[in-house]
């Protein structure tokens, strides 16, 4: 088993990046309606570990294009939690099991992201004030993380098989 990246993980993971980005850009007049969630769980299964080098590249051309804010550094960890999952129960081929995960995670999304969002509201003198503002942050956006719950069911359930016929025919070109 080779150790590093070769010119084919460096080319899958730019086509990921750009499907990834492509999808997003597709359907952004949805909110919290998304594909990046179902790409990163593919590329990963596809890619195991090398995958995550795909969050990186696709963050860097988020913030390019709309600007850097508390956004970037809530998706350096939130997305990689999601391919780590994947990774645990990569060997599961039950499309239940990963619209499920995927739900879950669409779910859970804006409590992930609110431990970044407290840390930008502290102040030197209250910490209560920005738990506060965190839990006030999250609990507003729970309607979109309920709309990215059943995105994130729907789309994994509907494509799962159909991708993951692709991909495996992908691994067994590469062998």
């Amino acid at each position: 088993m080779k150790k590093g990246f070769s010119i084919k993980d460096i080319a899958y993971i730019g086509m990921a990046v750009a499907l990834i980005e492509s999808s997003k850009v597709a359907l952004s007049f949805l909110p919290n309606i998304e594909l990046t969630s179902f790409w990163l769980v593919m590329f990963t299964l596809l890619m195991g570990w090398k995958a995550l080098v795909i969050v990186p590249v696709f963050i860097a051309i988020e913030a390019g294009l709309y600007g850097p804010h508390i956004w970037v550094i809530m998706y350096l960890y939130v997305w990689p939690i999601l391919m780590i999952l994947t990774l645990i129960f990569r060997k599961n081929k039950s499309a239940l099991f990963w619209a499920l995960l995927s739900g879950f995670f669409g779910l859970a999304f804006g409590l992930l992201c609110t431990p970044a969002q407290v840390f930008f509201f502290v102040k030197p003198d209250s910490m209560q004030k920005a738990l506060k503002a965190g839990f006030t942050w999250w609990v507003a956006g729970i309607p979109f993380d309920v709309a990215h719950c059943i995105g994130n069911f729907s789309l994994m359930l509907a494509l799962y098989h159909p991708i993951r016929i692709a991909v495996n025919k992908l691994r067994k070109e590469q062998l």
